[in-house]
């Protein structure tokens, strides 16, 4: 999807949004459970109409230059993604969650790619030991440059560098475990296809794809709440259920799924055929 595309189908889903908030308050009356669904469901207009108006000001020097992208870059979002995730439910419990699946041992090479602020990547660095390696990629450098100041708070081994999935500056067979939550919906079809297979070749035969993403609600309520998600094709896919299908398009096998997250994310293990290249 081209970016005027992109920009024309997140107004859309964000009036969509707007329109069921208030179809759900006028139907079903302002209750404590409506105003809870109307608040969760305009969470993602609000974020929006934050990112239009921080994007009308000028961001703070970066560290570097954004990269092309066919994707979404989430520069508006760096001010207040590590307050906003835990509010959504995805704080400590939820990175430690996905670092289980990944069984990371010590001396292991890791990359997570669309890191965000690094909170993640900076816990696989601490798994992985002085003889791991560990590196964020993320096409937006906003998001890196607090990655790298909450990195040197910590005095963490983790490495960022800003880069597209689809493009991925790294040699075949680098990567022992690759990493990726919640930034597959963000992607398109064609560009979730170009993702994985740069994913694929990274990893070496053997290595493990561990992803957390947006899955089919498992639960009516939850389609009550994402369902105007289903007009942006970068979500759709995901909401149809056929992230499974994309990672066995690209080559991984086997396929395993692992687990759910709030009725809406679910946990994958992909692995790279021993002998493949």
């Amino acid at each position: 999807m081209n970016a005027p595309h992109r920009h024309i189908a997140g107004k859309l889903c964000a009036i969509g949004m707007v329109l069921f908030a208030v179809f759900v308050l006028r139907v079903w009356g302002v209750t404590p459970y409506t105003l809870l669904i109307a608040v969760i469901v305009l969470s993602c207009p609000a974020v929006m109409l934050y990112s239009w108006w921080l994007s009308r000001r000028a961001l703070a020097a970066l560290d570097e230059p954004a990269v092309h992208t066919r994707g979404m870059t989430m520069n508006y979002a760096a001010p207040v993604y590590d307050v906003y995730c835990p509010l959504l439910g995805l704080g400590a419990d939820f990175r430690r969650e996905t670092l289980r699946h990944a069984e990371l041992r010590p001396g292991q090479h890791v990359l997570d790619v669309g890191c965000g602020t690094g909170v993640l990547t900076r816990l696989a660095a601490g798994t992985v030991g002085d003889k791991g390696e560990t590196v964020g990629i993320d096409p937006s450098p906003a998001m890196l440059q607090v990655a790298r100041r909450n990195a040197n708070a910590e005095a963490s081994r983790a490495r960022f560098k800003v880069a597209a999935i689809e493009a991925l500056p790294f040699e075949n067979g680098r990567f022992d475990v690759v990493l990726s939550s919640l930034m597959l919906h963000h992607l398109s079809p064609e560009l979730k296809r170009a993702g994985l297979a740069e994913v694929y070749r990274v990893l070496k035969p053997g290595g493990r794809f561990v992803i957390v993403d947006v899955d089919r609600p498992a639960t009516w309520w939850v389609w009550l709440i994402v369902w105007p998600l289903m007009f942006m094709p970068m979500t759709a896919s995901n909401l149809r259920g056929e992230i499974p299908g994309y990672l066995q398009g690209a080559g991984f096998n086997p396929v395993m799924t692992r687990g759910r997250w709030i009725k809406l994310l679910t946990f994958w293990v992909a692995v790279k055929p021993v002998g493949s290249y």
